[in-house]
């Protein structure tokens, strides 16, 4: 199902001072958005405004035409799911319980727990890797599994929209490219639109089809990979040296730092 997700004039903080300053920003229905820049630059504050967690200083958030501050809680959870940088979970809770709740937006006072429910979460779960988990407690996981864990919950609320900050922290390598390609057939196989802040430059490149790079509450520039990321920008925006070469598998954007101790290699005679 085609949505429309906009920022007008947007500013967001928490307070005296603006972390996101008047920006409007259009998110592309139907692919993978990303989100970079370096940290406190606004980009999980920009998220949870968009979200509906942030109310605006200025401007406002158009989901499918209204603003998100003039919808119920409920009907945004609906169509958007976000998974936060640092989720809570109650003490004590199993993982089976944790993901099921991702099926709270579903439930009414005419419509109780189903076997679409049921399904929904075992999806979410074998998807991510984290079923053999079910019965333990959050708590006794290691940071990988629970993040994998509170992943699940965010696909089992089955939104058309997906929003998640830092997804890949406490992965290895390995999860890390699982995710990001489960979130890749998200999109490709049910059209969901996915928006993530993600860290690493290279997977950034790699899996977006719109890359957003901001810097102190600013869009710096946006658009597809190729276009956006090039030595000038990683350096305005993270103040890296850089070279940026054509990735040897994606053929996308790819970083190779240039740290005080490195000099570029010269070329053989």
């Amino acid at each position: 199902m085609t949505h429309e997700l906009r920022a007008e004039d947007l500013s967001l903080g928490y307070g005296p001072q603006d972390v996101v300053s008047h920006l409007d920003v259009e998110i592309p229905d139907g692919k993978i958005t990303v989100i970079v820049g370096a940290n406190a630059c606004g980009k999980s504050t920009l998220l949870r405004g968009l979200a509906r967690l942030l109310a605006p200083r200025t401007g406002s958030v158009i989901l499918d035409g209204k603003r998100v501050q003039d919808l119920r809680s409920v009907e945004v959870a609906r169509v958007l799911g976000l998974l936060p940088q640092t989720p809570v979970a109650p003490d004590g809770i199993t993982v089976a319980d944790l993901v099921g709740r991702g099926r709270y937006p579903h439930q009414s006072w005419f419509r109780r727990w189903s076997a679409e429910d049921d399904a929904a979460v075992a999806a979410a779960m074998e998807s991510t890797g984290t079923a053999e988990l079910a019965d333990r407690p959050l708590s006794a996981l290691s940071g990988g599994q629970r993040q994998r864990v509170w992943v699940a919950m965010a696909l089992a609320q089955d939104t058309d929209l997906v929003l998640l900050d830092e997804p890949t922290t406490y992965l290895d390598i390995n999860h890390q490219v699982e995710l990001l390609d489960l979130l890749t057939d998200l999109n490709r196989r049910h059209a969901k639109t996915i928006v993530l802040v993600l860290h690493d430059l290279n997977l950034a490149c790699r899996y977006a089809d719109h890359i957003i790079a901001m810097k102190a509450g600013a869009i710096i520039r946006e658009g597809a990979p190729i276009d956006v990321i090039d030595a000038a920008v990683v350096t305005e925006v993270f103040g890296l040296p850089c070279e940026v070469l054509p990735d040897p598998v994606s053929r996308t954007p790819m970083i190779v730092p240039r740290g005080r101790h490195h000099v570029p290699v010269p070329e053989s005679v």
